[in-house]
C-alpha cells in the first residue's frame, strides 16, 4: 500500500488554501504544479496557460503524478480568479474541500 501525505496548496491572493491527500509520491509533482502556475501568473510575457499546464505535465511519469500537477496548478489558478487581482470571479464563494 502507498503511504499517504498531505499536500499543502498555501493560501494567496486573499484566497484560503487547502489540504490533500495523494501518496507520497505525489507530493512533488503538486508542488510543482502550484509553482508553474504562480510562474505563468507572474510573469507577463508567457504563453498559453494550456500550453504551459500540458508541457509541464507531461514530463511527469503518467498517472496519479499528473493528476496531483494538475491539481497543484489549476488550484493555484483558481486562487488568482477568485481573488481581487484576477477578476473577483464568482467562484471565490464556493469551499475547497477535497
Amino acid at each position: 500500500m502507498t503511504k499517504p501525505c498531505t499536500s499543502y496548496l498555501p493560501s494567496h491572493d486573499g484566497q484560503s488554501g487547502a489540504a490533500i491527500e495523494w501518496p507520497w509520491d505525489c507530493q512533488q509533482a503538486f508542488d510543482k504544479g502550484v509553482i508553474c502556475a504562480q510562474a505563468w501568473l507572474s510573469n507577463d510575457d508567457t504563453g498559453w496557460l494550456w500550453a504551459n499546464l500540458i508541457i509541464e505535465r507531461d514530463v511527469l511519469p503518467g498517472g496519479l503524478q499528473r493528476r496531483a500537477f494538475e491539481v497543484g496548478f489549476l488550484s493555484r489558478v483558481h486562487q488568482r480568479l477568485c481573488s481581487p487581482f484576477g477578476g473577483n470571479h464568482q467562484a471565490r464563494k464556493t469551499c475547497l474541500s477535497l
